[in-house]
């Protein structure tokens, strides 16, 4: 919100998409060279970990996007988990990018709503004018279908696993 609140939404989007892309994608790094093979060790005999992570593996840019619009998974927690996995680094970059670009924009345009509040340019209107209630919006229903259909496909690859 602060970079929104700084930056406004354009520039402010840019800069925590860059920014969280990076932070994921070190976390994802030390994870994989720090830790995967120990914990292979650890599940080795373990058919139901080998199978998750030879479909995340297999579909990486997709579950990584999908995963990440959804707030089931906190990042911090799947930065670590996906570099555990077998998914490659370009699509878990390119996943990540992708799946946390509406919620940094969504958050990102929060903070230039209260940016355009604080500066009172609405002029008797809705304060940083329709377009940006509009944008608020949309975002809002974007996160709402997102949140839908990621949990829908968890409930039937569940359902495949049994």
């Amino acid at each position: 919100m602060s970079a929104g609140l700084l930056f406004g939404s354009f520039i402010g989007t840019i800069i925590v998409s860059i920014s969280g892309t990076v932070a994921a994608s070190v976390a994802f790094l030390i994870a994989r060279y720090f830790a995967r093979e120990r914990i292979l060790k650890l599940v080795e005999g373990n058919k139901k970990f080998l199978a998750i992570d030879k479909a995340i593996g297999e579909n990486g840019f997709r579950v990584v996007t999908l995963l990440r619009l959804s707030p089931l998974l906190p990042f911090s927690l799947g930065n670590y988990l996906y570099g555990l996995t077998s998914v490659k680094f370009i699509p878990y970059v390119l996943g990540s990018w992708l799946g946390m670009l509406p919620g940094s924009w969504a958050y990102v345009s929060a903070g230039a709503f209260g940016r355009a509040i604080l500066q009172e340019e609405s002029d008797g209107g809705v304060p940083g004018g329709n377009g940006q209630l509009l944008t608020l919006g949309l975002g809002l229903l974007v996160t709402v279908l997102a949140a839908t259909y990621v949990t829908r496909l968890a409930k039937d690859a569940v359902k495949d696993m049994e």
